[in-house]
């Protein structure tokens, strides 16, 4: 039973899961399909530059016509590499352990030799047993054995101190197992310079041959060990063929050399083809899957604009990857990863465009084979300027960032240079292509900004920099229309920056936010207090109910303006979001005086609710700088008492329950909001006027 429900467990499970698939692929058909047309932008190029057109050539055969590398490429002679692996392996002498055991043993043989020689002379035998016992010592050489039957015992023992001289020299000097014939030519040549009788040397060399033997015994696994060590110790053999270089002139045989270049640019069909169709398949899912991931995650993507910024991200990484190929001709320093990576910036956070700066640039590196030293340069300094663009106000920024990121990029690739002891023109050229590619790209990053800000109809730091200016059209109408209005969306915003700033949320965004989240009024301006200065009021003239209307119409009427003025969505949402689903509490009170029956759901706005920091911020300085008006006399205690009844109040009704609010952001903003108002309070002091000022 329990293995049966855990099969049907697992069947569900499956089922769920591809469900779960199907319902992802439905929900995320179009970037997807953005996505897989993207890979083919990639990979087309890929397979252009690594598989051209494909020759059945072999060594011997005439080539067709002239072949010129259509890219730099590099590969391992493995032939030549193991010729010279072989030709170190043969210098390696070979190892040798000394066995010190040896020499006492051999020293011992001497002293035995001449012990025992010396005990046949001594000896009381007649002579007769004497020579027998000296042949038989000899092994029957009579001439030795007739020789030193009547030496004296002294004269043996000299050539006992001789011989043992001889045979400390070789030994000291090392007999080697595998030579020890060698050594022992060396021992008869010392023997033969001496001042002896041949039948005196005779007995020297006798006694050498079966005293001698080897201290240096081979040792074979040793041995293996050091020629191993030094064949991997080789480096390998490293043809380098550089893009534009003649590799076979027309008509010429080819060569087995030049076979092998041919296949490492992809000219003849080779059985590793599909390694290299495998790795860049893999190259480019890796790269699509980490950026796919990073888009997914990043604070400005949510699942009403993946589509926009999936198309945005294709549309980025198809330019900078076609201008790449092209520029890659000129030096691999112009390859223009720095525009890439403030493009993502500006369209996306920096995660993300660190994210996607390092996958692309290590994509990049297969196709334009881009060394590690250009890659590190290209890579840091576009992370300079990422970091410079973190805290951009204006759009000077990006140029400034392009400067000090050329800069950085200038620095190491001179470093680059020396390092690599190339001729002062390249050095010099890199240096200029290193700063030039980030100015460069800096410009072109702005002139691409401008226009898929608009095309997209994004809200970028350069978007949100030309709507914050003041004389912007709907600013300037705003403020002609409805002065009232345009002068409490100007507090508002230094309001919410002020606080958006000091919880770390988006301050250029909702100072934007908040001079646009009231543009409706300008439909009806004098049916709202701040429009109303020297006019009668005209909600006396009106009932509640179509007070209520035009008053919350002003959010509809809003976000129809910003949609027929193209703002970007991310502006709409605070103009839809900054009354959330509150109360019109003055109309609804009013009402239920003359109608007890009145609904107090009829009477709030249709939403929807803040979703981020930013619009909650732009929320709550509304509702302050409005009822700032009236607090009467105002202090340090009286402000902070009525931010704090805004914030409860927001808080008790759950129009920050969709929003990543905390309560610690929220003890900030409310401190934020205290500061900002005593500033905008303040009052001089009444100093006595003097005499000459009462009477001129």
């Amino acid at each position: 039973m329990k293995r049966n429900s855990r099969f049907s467990y697992n069947i569900f499970a499956e089922k769920n899961f591809i469900r779960n698939f199907i319902l992802y692929f439905k929900s995320n058909i179009v970037p997807i399909i953005l996505v897989i047309s993207l890979a083919i932008v990639i990979i087309v190029p890929m397979f252009y530059s690594y598989f051209p057109a494909k020759l059945n050539l072999k060594e011997g055969d005439v080539s067709p016509h002239e072949i010129i590398a259509n890219r730099d490429v590099s590969y391992i002679d493995v032939v030549k590499t193991e010729e010279q692996q072989e030709r170190m392996a043969e210098s390696v002498s070979p190892v040798y352990l000394l066995d010190r055991n040896k020499e006492d043993e051999v020293f011992a043989g001497v002293d035995d030799f001449f012990s025992s020689l010396t005990s046949i002379l001594s000896s009381k035998d007649d002579e007769m047993l004497k020579r027998e016992k000296l042949l038989d010592f000899f092994t029957n050489n009579t001439q030795i054995a007739d020789f030193f039957l009547y030496e004296p015992i002294g004269r043996i023992e000299q050539f006992h101190q001789t011989l043992k001289g001889i045979v400390y020299k070789l030994m000291l000097a090392g007999v080697r197992s595998d030579k020890i014939s060698q050594t022992t030519q060396m021992g008869l040549e010392a023997i033969a310079e001496l001042d002896l009788e041949e039948e005196e040397k005779e007995l020297l060399i006798y006694a050498l041959n079966r005293t001698i033997q080897p201290n240096l015994i081979y040792d074979k696994k040793a041995t293996e060990r050091e020629i191993e060590k030094v064949r991997n110790a080789v480096s390998p053999v490293v043809i380098t063929i550089s893009k534009g270089d003649v590799v076979v002139k027309e008509g010429e045989e080819i060569t087995a050399d030049e076979v092998k270049v041919l296949k490492a640019l992809g000219v003849i069909r080779t059985r590793d083809d599909w390694k290299v169709v495998l790795s860049i398949f893999a190259f480019t899912c890796i790269f699509l899957l980490l950026s796919f991931i990073a888009i997914k995650r990043s604070v400005v993507v949510n699942p009403g604009n993946i589509v926009k910024k999936t198309a945005e991200f294709a549309i980025i990484v198809s330019i900078v990857y076609i201008v790449s190929i092209f520029l890659d001709n000129i030096s691999p320093y112009l390859v223009p990863i720095p525009l890439l990576a403030m493009l993502v910036f500006a369209f996306f956070d920096f995660p993300t465009a660190l994210t996607v700066t390092l996958a692309f640039s290590f994509l990049l590196s297969f196709p334009l084979d881009l060394r590690s030293p250009i890659m590190f340069a290209v890579i840091v300094s576009s992370i300079v300027s990422m970091f410079l663009l973190r805290k951009m106000a204006k759009t000077i920024t990006f140029l400034y960032a392009g400067i000090v990121g050329g800069l950085s990029m200038s620095f190491i690739a001179l470093f680059i240079g020396l390092s690599s002891k190339l001729v002062f023109k390249q050095v010099g050229l890199n240096v200029s292509f290193g700063f030039i590619n980030f100015l460069g790209g800096s410009i072109v990053a702005l002139g691409m900004i401008f226009v898929m800000d608009h095309l997209f109809n994004e809200a970028t730091v350069l978007r949100l920099l030309e709507l914050g200016d003041t004389g912007a059209p709907l600013l300037r109408e705003l403020l002609t229309k409805a002065p009232g209005t345009y002068q409490h969306s100007m507090v508002v915003s230094n309001l919410a920056s002020s606080a958006a700033e000091k919880i770390g949320a988006n301050a250029l965004l909702a100072r934007v936010g908040a001079y646009y989240h009231d543009i409706g009024k300008m439909f009806h301006p004098y049916f709202f207090t701040e429009n109303q200065q020297a006019i009668p009021n005209i909600h006396d003239e009106l009932t509640p109910n179509l007070s209520k209307t035009v008053i919350i119409n002003h959010v509809k009427d809003g976000i129809h303006l910003a949609k027929k003025s193209r703002l970007p969505q991310e502006i709409i949402d605070f103009i839809a979001t900054h009354h959330g689903t509150t109360v019109v509490s003055y109309f609804y009170h009013k009402s239920k005086e003359s109608n007890g029956a009145v609904r107090k759901s009829d009477f709030r706005y249709s939403g929807p609710l803040p979703q981020n920091k930013e619009t909650a911020i732009v929320m709550l300085a509304d509702a302050v700088e409005a009822l700032a008006h009236t607090v009467s006399n105002p202090d340090f205690n009286k402000i902070e008492e009525m931010v704090n009844s805004i914030i409860k109040s927001r808080v008790s009704d759950g129009q920050l329950n969709e929003s990543d609010i905390t309560f610690k952001d929220l003890a900030e903003i409310k401190d934020s909001f205290v500061r900002t108002l005593l500033s905008l309070f303040h009052t001089r002091e009444s100093y006595p006027e003097s005499d000459e000022s009462r009477n001129g």
